[in-house]
């Protein structure tokens, strides 16, 4: 053999090497490398409740999007019948098409597996270049061209908001609105195609735990076609939204409700809901029966310690019954009202039980509530 067929047949195997790697990661974005900084705006009016939020959001990717890591901090203040303030810490990092999510109240990262990626990997498209097909699928119209800090983005319209997106794939200004609620998220500083540290994909020294709805990339690759799916449900919605375009927002979200009671999707999210509210009741009134005797915040410490571990016996995560993102505070100023606001709770509950359980779809169950 020759020297030159040698180096051709050296040549020719590296190449198909290099074309075996690439096939291998998923190729979200056209450029290599991104670093943004966002601001984090939101808010609006439901029954009397006023809300506000404000914060900051950052983006970094690499390879071409197959590392991504995106950290969120909001404070959320409400104000109406009851006044707070929430504070939200969110992080997650995709590599390649394994997905993890860290959870920051219980010091613990979630590991699953993305079906659309999982679903471009195996077909061997190129997701960057699909965009514009993918934003099509889901009802999106192309309006204009904007420039976000200078850098030119399409303006995409979808489902009653709009997307600025960088070479049509990087979001750089986000902006929607779902029943009356308004949220959104501004670039205040972008960066491209320059060396990112890796310090910025690095994950809280947390344990890694498998989601309990951990997929292989075989089951991914079907989740994957159900959001295509459910992506042309919405496409159908746009584009019957935009033939009629007096119809009013009750009109709306009646043809939303409608699609999704006949989506496999929603039917599936229905029963979930209907089988987890009665064991939900159950916690409320253990919570509340151990509490009326608490007179100590080690007391109160351990009625929620018991009401957990109750929620994971009947299968549920405790993240079901409380949303509190600050810990039980529990003396004689605040016991009166944590157990007026669970007593309430658990009336208006065991009020919608009864058409709960003669509901037949999500429509039916939203009825319920809105009934109360």
């Amino acid at each position: 053999m020759t020297r030159t067929v040698k180096f051709l047949t050296l040549l020719s195997v590296l190449l198909l090497m290099a074309a075996m790697a690439q096939a291998k990661t998923v190729k979200r974005y056209s450029i290599e490398t991104g670093m943004i900084e966002y601001e984090v705006n939101g808010g609006g009016n439901i029954l009397g409740m006023v809300s506000e939020t404000k914060g900051s959001n950052t983006l970094y990717f690499k390879n071409y999007g197959a590392v991504t890591l995106e950290e969120q901090e909001t404070t959320t203040t409400m104000s109406g019948m009851v006044s707070k303030k929430d504070k939200a810490h969110t992080m997650k990092k995709i590599d390649n098409v394994t997905v993890y999510v860290v959870d920051f109240k219980r010091k613990k990262i979630n590991k699953s597996t993305d079906p659309v990626g999982s679903q471009y990997l195996a077909s061997g498209k190129n997701m960057s270049a699909d965009s514009d097909t993918q934003l099509q699928k889901m009802g999106g119209q192309k309006i204009g061209t904007e420039k976000v800090l200078g850098y030119p983005c399409e303006v995409w319209s979808i489902l009653g908001g709009k997307q600025w997106l960088y070479k049509g794939q990087v979001p750089l200004r986000v902006e929607a609105e779902v029943m009356g609620m308004k949220s959104g998220m501004v670039a205040v500083k972008a960066t491209f195609n320059k060396s990112v540290p890796d310090s910025k994909f690095q994950l809280p020294d947390y344990k890694i735990e498998v989601s309990p709805d951990y997929v292989s990339e075989g089951q991914a690759l079907q989740q994957g076609e159900d959001m295509n799916e459910l992506g042309a449900m919405m496409g159908d919605l746009q584009t019957q939204m935009n033939a009629n375009p007096n119809m009013t927002e009750a009109e709306q979200k009646a043809m939303m409700m409608q699609a999704m009671n006949n989506s496999n999707r929603g039917k599936s999210k229905f029963q979930q809901q209907k089988d987890q509210m009665p064991k939900m009741l159950q916690v409320m009134k253990h919570m509340e029966s151990c509490l009326k005797n608490a007179s100590s915040q080690a007391d109160a410490d351990r009625c929620e310690e018991e009401s957990s571990r109750l929620a994971k016996q009947l299968g549920l995560d405790d993240d079901e019954f409380s949303d509190d993102e600050d810990p039980l505070v529990w003396n004689k100023n605040t016991k009166k009202q944590v157990l007026s606001e669970l007593k309430e709770g658990i009336q208006s509950m065991e009020q919608m039980m009864p058409c709960i359980e003669k509901a037949e779809n999500l429509m039916d169950m939203m009825k319920c509530n809105q009934g109360m």
